[in-house]
């Protein structure tokens, strides 16, 4: 009898992305279902529909199962739809966030599938198989309608680990996705990570195993999907001095969500010892309204979180990243920009200014009324007004952080924007007028070279009637190992027949001449000695050995 063949498809918001729930639904299959072929097929959403069909019939599918979410489901559902019309035979399988709490806010009906797994999915879906091809499950389950779902898995350390030597070498260059505990201990309006129960743990023993193979396999980088990862401090603190202890001569980058006002001194402590660039941390403040974050349910002390990031950026060696949502219950246009500079002036790394979603399921649903919520009826369900803030305002806060993704996450404008917040009343201000430069220039919402960008801040600058042009040289030198410089900042350069013999005496006085990844780089009349041989893991930046004055009549 010919085995049935599964195919579980992921389609990833972008190619470095990839998709851990097929791989677990795999490994579950594979045990309770050895009887099945089981195929995983990852594709993104930058992808045609017609292609990734055409990929899914290459697998010759008795059941297809999808993985849905807020930013695949239109995809998925048109995907649906079509596979259901060339065949109707084949059985279709949904899960994921986007689907477990009903589909009345999809584009998906009643018809284009056979079954939605919500929830956990290692016992679920196997069981989903089983009942969609008329065979009795080996796992106990409840239905309701067109979704099943089980029992929450108890002991962690029963999930396989998804990763092996054969197919880690599928993840090169791309983004590996790690849990060690699930569920979450805090209830945010605006997250679905609340209503997944408690927070149950790996073992440490099984964690450090894990990081051991990540670590072996020299993996660029491990992102952990623990909700509030530091929930549980002492575990929080072993894990962090394993990977200091063990991974300080890989490549390794491991990435974690906190909550700051959740640090010790003692993790702070440790995490300034940490190898520069091997921890990278996400910072989620939203807002620094009291009010707003009471009505969301994420209440947390801003001078203990402020205080705690303030250390850390300190430190140097933690690459960090802040987060604010617009859009929050009782937060206005004005009091959002308060929020802003408050968590500017932190100075991490990267500010990600994102906007409020209504994800289904979520407890901002039983709030949306009172405070007079609208979003977009589709994907991704995003915040167009409510009673504090207008359509048109959040449209300002848009370019405002298009500017800001630009300009300050690049990492490239280090010392041009320490010159330029000196004019302006507050950062939020500075980044308003460059979002209404760039307007002006057609350069909002779309693509920019990073070259452009310079002559774009230099012209920018200009207008403030401040000239820049030396900072913002030194900041490409710093930034970029190029010998074309902005078409701005050329006549800056200075010309090769003088350079050339100042730049072999300047690395002679510093005994620096045969070091062959040593440059000088020179703006009008100071010299830079830059170190292009590798970049600082934290900021992306070159290291800068000096600056001398020099005077080419010598």
């Amino acid at each position: 009898m010919k085995k049935k063949n599964i195919t579980l498809c992921a389609v990833n918001s972008k190619y470095i992305h990839s998709c851990p729930a097929v791989y677990y639904l795999k490994s579950a299959v594979d045990k309770a279902l050895p009887d099945y072929n089981t195929t995983i097929i990852e594709s993104s959403v930058n992808d045609t529909a017609e292609h990734i069909l055409y990929t899914i019939f290459k697998t010759d599918p008795d059941i297809i199962g999808f993985s849905v979410y807020i930013w695949n489901v239109t995809m998925i559902a048109n995907l649906c739809k079509s596979i259901k019309a060339i065949n109707p035979d084949i059985k279709i399988i949904l899960g994921g966030p986007e689907v477990s709490y009903g589909i009345e806010h999809t584009n998906l009906k009643i018809e284009d599938f056979d079954l939605i797994v919500s929830g956990e999915g290692e016992n679920a879906f196997p069981a989903a198989v089983s009942i969609v091809c008329n065979e009795v499950p080996s796992t106990d389950y409840e239905i309701s309608g067109k979704t099943i779902s089980s029992t929450q898995i108890k002991n962690l350390d029963a999930i396989p680990f998804i990763y092996n030597d054969e197919n880690i070498t599928s993840f090169k260059n791309r983004i590996i996705y790690y849990e060690t505990s699930r569920g979450c201990p805090f209830s945010c309006a605006y997250c679905l990570s609340s209503v997944c129960g408690k927070v149950r743990f790996l073992s440490l023993k099984r964690v450090f195993s894990d990081i051991d193979f990540f670590i072996r396999h020299d993996v660029q980088q491990v992102k952990f999907v623990d909700r509030t990862f530091n929930c549980n401090p002492k575990r929080a603190t072993e894990i962090w001095k394993y990977i200091i202890d063990n991974a300080h001569k890989s490549r390794t980058n491991f990435h974690f969500e906190i909550g700051a006002d959740l640090l010790t001194d003692t993790q702070i402590e440790l995490l300034k010892c940490a190898p520069t660039g091997k921890i990278q941390l996400e910072i989620g403040i939203q807002s620094t309204n009291e009010k707003s974050l009471k009505e969301s349910c994420r209440y947390a002390p801003n001078e203990k979180i402020f205080k705690n990031v303030s250390s850390l950026c300190e430190a140097g060696n933690i690459n960090l990243h802040t987060d604010l949502i617009a859009g929050l219950p009782y937060e206005s246009y004005e009091r959002f920009q308060q929020s802003f500079n408050d968590v500017y002036k932190l100075k991490a790394h990267q500010l990600q200014l994102g906007f409020l979603k209504l994800l289904s399921g979520a407890p901002l649903n039983e709030i949306k009324e009172k405070h007079n919520y609208i979003f977009t009826p589709y994907p991704p369900y995003e915040i167009l007004s409510n009673k504090y803030i207008s359509y048109q305002k959040i449209q300002q806060l848009k370019e405002v952080e298009d500017a800001l993704e630009k300009i300050y996450n690049s990492g490239r404008f280090v010392l041009t924007l320490n010159e330029l917040e000196k004019v302006f009343d507050s950062p939020f201000k500075m980044f308003s007028k460059i979002a209404d430069f760039l307007k002006e220039n057609k350069l909002l919402f779309c693509g920019v070279s990073t070259k452009k960008l310079y002559d774009v801040l230099n012209e920018f600058s200009q207008k403030y009637k401040l000239d820049l042009s030396e900072i913002l040289l030194q900041d490409f030198y710093l930034s970029e190992n190029s010998e074309v410089v902005p078409d701005s900042l050329k006549h800056l350069a200075g010309l090769s027949k003088f350079t050339r013999p100042a730049s072999s005496k300047i690395l002679h006085q510093i005994n620096l001449s045969k070091e062959k990844k040593i440059f000088v780089k020179f703006i009008h009349n100071h010299a830079l000695v830059i170190n292009y041989g590798t970049r600082n893991p934290v900021n992306g930046r070159f290291e800068l050995i000096c600056k001398k004055e020099i005077d080419f009549d010598e």
